[in-house]
C-alpha cells in the first residue's frame, strides 16, 4: 500500500461499493455468512455501472439493469443486500417491498434522525441545520460554545466531520471546512448539521452493534472505542469488546433500553443496527446510526461472541427472508471477548519491510487460533519517494478483552506493527 500519487495500482473500480446481488434460497437454520454461501446463496458485487441507473429509479434506465440481474449462475435474483448506508433506491428496486427502505432514508437524513430519536426519548445532540456558510457558523458558536462539531446531514460514519478550531477566525474555519467536505466528495448542496462537541479530553465513545429479530432486540454488541481522536478524521482504530474503561462498564445498564428505542424509532422490525455513541455528564448520546452491520472486522468480533453473524441476519431481512430469533440464540461464541484493529507499519521499520517478511506473518496469521480474521495490504519497494508501507487489519479473540489486545500487540509488534 504505497500511499503517494505514483501508486497506480488503485482498487478494482466499483470494489469499495458492498453491495451484492444474492441469488438461490437463504436456508433459514443458517446463523452465519459462511453457513449461507455454503448451503445455496451465492453473491454478486454489484458496481456503478449496476447501481447508478438504478439509484436514478428512473424505469428506462432501471429495466435493463433489473432484467440483466435476473439470474446468475442458474439460480434466482432473491434479492440485494448493501453493507453501507448508500443506494437505498437500487435496493428497494432490487428488493420489491423493500422491508429496510423506511430506516434507512431516515439514518441519512441525519437531522431528521435526531429529531425522531429525541422524540422518542432517546438522546441525541442537540443540533441546528443550514446551508454550510459563515451565517450558519455564527449561530452555531452562539448556541453550542466556542468549538462546535460540524457533520454533513447525509449518512453514518465521519465522512465530513469537523471540529470548529477555536484558535483560527470564522472565516479560516469555513475555508478548511469547505476543503475537507471537498475531498470527501460532499456536495455543498448537502445541509450541514451542527452540534455542540460532547465531552473533553476524557470522553468516552462506544459503538454498538445489536441484531433486531421480530422488533426485539436478539444480540448486543458493545464496542469500546480505544482510540477515537478528537479531531477529524476521528479513526477507530482499536475496538475491544465488552468494554474495559470502568468509567464506560459503570454506565452500560442504559444501553438495552437505548438500542431499543433506535430500533422503535426506526420501526425496524428485523435486521441488524450499529451505532455510536457518546457519554457526555453521565448520559449517553446517539451520534450516529447505521441500520447494517459494523464495517471491517466489526461482525467478525461479533460473530465470535455470539456465534451469529450481523451479516447473515442483516442479508436475510433485506430480501424479505428474516432469520428467527430461536435461530439466532442457538449459537454460541467461540470467545467471550475480542480486540481489533487497524495497524500500520512503525516509520523506523518501513525501510526494511519486505514481501518475504509479510509472508511470515501470514504463516503466523493462518495458524493462530485465536485470531478472527485479517486483511493485509503490503508493497516492496525501496525508494524514499515511494516508500514501501502496509495497513493491517486484524481481529483477536479472548478470555477477556484486555487479553484480546493484549494477544493481538504481541502477534503483530514483531513485524514492525504498531496500533499508536
Amino acid at each position: 500500500m504505497a500511499g503517494t500519487a505514483l501508486d497506480m495500482t488503485g482498487p478494482r473500480p466499483g470494489a469499495g461499493i458492498p453491495v451484492y446481488a444474492v441469488y438461490g434460497t437463504p436456508d433459514p437454520a443458517a446463523a452465519t455468512m459462511a453457513e449461507l454461501l455454503t448451503r445455496g446463496v451465492h453473491l454478486r458485487q454489484l458496481g456503478p455501472d449496476h447501481l447508478i441507473p438504478l439509484d436514478t429509479g428512473l424505469p428506462d434506465l432501471a429495466q435493463p439493469i433489473l432484467d440483466m440481474l435476473g439470474r446468475h449462475n442458474g439460480r434466482p435474483l432473491a434479492g440485494a443486500v448493501g453493507f453501507d448506508d448508500w443506494w437505498t433506491t437500487a435496493l428497494a428496486l432490487l428488493n420489491p417491498g423493500f422491508p429496510l427502505e423506511p430506516a434507512r432514508r431516515l439514518v441519512t437524513d441525519k437531522a431528521a434522525l435526531y429529531t425522531a430519536l429525541t422524540t422518542n426519548g432517546v438522546p441525541a445532540p442537540p443540533h441546528i441545520t443550514g446551508i454550510l456558510d459563515a451565517d450558519l457558523l455564527v449561530t452555531a458558536l452562539d448556541q453550542f460554545g466556542p468549538a462546535p462539531i460540524l457533520k454533513p446531514a447525509t449518512g453514518a460514519g465521519s465522512r465530513g466531520v469537523y471540529r470548529y478550531r477555536p484558535h483560527l477566525t470564522i472565516a479560516e474555519n469555513l475555508a478548511i471546512y469547505q476543503r475537507l467536505r471537498e475531498l470527501g466528495h460532499i456536495d455543498t448542496s448537502v445541509a450541514t448539521i451542527a452540534c455542540p462537541y460532547l465531552g473533553g479530553p476524557d470522553a468516552l465513545e462506544i459503538s454498538v452493534d445489536a441484531i433486531v429479530c421480530a422488533g426485539t432486540i436478539v444480540h448486543t454488541v458493545v464496542h469500546e472505542k480505544c482510540t477515537a481522536t478528537r479531531v477529524e478524521p476521528f479513526v477507530d482504530q482499536v475496538m475491544r469488546t465488552p468494554p474495559v474503561q470502568p468509567q464506560i462498564a459503570a454506565a452500560l445498564p442504559p444501553i438495552p433500553a437505548i438500542i431499543a428505542g433506535i430500533a422503535a424509532t426506526l420501526h425496524l422490525r428485523d435486521g441488524a443496527l450499529h451505532a455510536e455513541l457518546r457519554l457526555h455528564h453521565k448520559t449517553w448520546y446517539v451520534l450516529d446510526v447505521g441500520v447494517r452491520p459494523g464495517a471491517g472486522l466489526v461482525a467478525h468480533a461479533v460473530q465470535a461472541v455470539t456465534g451469529t453473524d450481523p451479516r447473515a441476519a442483516h442479508l436475510a431481512a433485506s430480501i424479505g427472508q428474516p432469520l428467527t430469533a430461536a435461530v439466532m440464540r442457538a449459537r454460541t461464541g467461540t470467545h467471550p471477548a475480542a480486540a481489533i484493529a487497524c495497524c500500520y507499519l512503525s516509520n523506523d521499520r518501513r525501510d526494511a519491510v519486505d514481501l518475504a517478511s509479510q509472508a511470515g506473518l501470514a504463516r503466523r496469521l493462518r495458524q493462530h487460533p485465536d485470531v478472527l480474521g485479517w486483511h493485509l495490504n503490503a508493497a516492496d519497494l525501496h525508494d524514499q519517494i515511494y516508500r514501501p508501507d502496509a495497513g493491517l487489519s486484524i481481529g483477536v479473540g479472548a478470555a477477556t478483552a484486555t487479553d484480546a489486545h493484549t494477544r493481538l500487540q504481541s502477534i503483530v509488534a514483531p513485524y514492525g506493527y504498531t496500533t499508536s
